[in-house]
């Protein structure tokens, strides 16, 4: 058994690539978690994956999906999306999702964002959207929450603009410099955050287009 460590900045393609890489190395997965993967020897190029978003379902819709892959002999190993995202008994609101979605809990759908699919080779590439409209419509669904986020960082952007005058005089009257200090690395750290969201929104947003320009796809 052979155990790696992983961190993916681009968690769909960027992981789907690399487990491929791995395959053609005469590597199998066996097992996933957060940060480490569990591999196997095989023939190179014996098995090939897909990496498949379904954090908009519902946990219904997710079942049924997995039902579906097991009659068709496609392999699947859930892994969450967010490597932040440490949930027991909670339950998180996804205004994102799909209808039956909205509300996740961490025994349905949180940390279950990402399908990890697993086929023999059979020298066809494994494409798990049947046509352009498809994927199309799931980086539509990959974009959500993107969106979200980023609307939040503006409107905590906005409030954290507001409210900084008032966050220094209480730091000066309290004579608690850190209190500075700290509101400066969260402002950093938002700043990354929606950094990083803009980059993946646009990202995925020319993947759209080519998509379109491509099949010739009008909305």
């Amino acid at each position: 058994m052979i155990k790696k460590f992983r961190i993916f900045l681009n968690p769909i393609e960027g992981q789907e690539k690399w487990l491929n890489e791995k395959a053609a190395e005469g590597l199998r997965l066996l097992k996933v978690g957060r940060f480490f993967y569990e591999f196997e020897q095989c023939k190179n190029n014996q098995y090939q994956y897909a990496v498949d978003y379904i954090g908009n379902n519902s946990n219904a819709q997710r079942k049924k999906y997995e039902s579906f892959l097991e009659e068709v002999g496609i392999n699947y190993f859930e892994k969450p999306l967010n490597i932040g995202q440490f949930s027991f008994g909670k339950v998180k609101y996804r205004p994102y999702a799909n209808k039956g979605g909205k509300l996740a809990t961490s025994w349905g759908m949180i940390n279950r964002e990402l399908l990890i699919l697993e086929k023999e080779c059979n020298g066809k590439p494994f494409n798990i959207y049947s046509n352009a409209e498809d994927k199309i419509q799931a980086l539509k669904e990959r974009r959500k929450p993107h969106i979200y986020l980023f609307i939040l960082f503006l409107l905590m952007g906005g409030y954290f603009t507001f409210a900084k005058r008032y966050m220094l005089d209480a730091a000066y009257m309290n004579s608690q410099s850190n209190s500075f200090s700290n509101s400066a690395v969260l402002s950093i750290l938002l700043g990354v955050m929606g950094i990083i969201t803009i980059v993946r929104m646009v990202q995925l947003s020319l993947s759209i287009k080519t998509l379109k320009e491509i099949g010739n796809i009008q909305e």
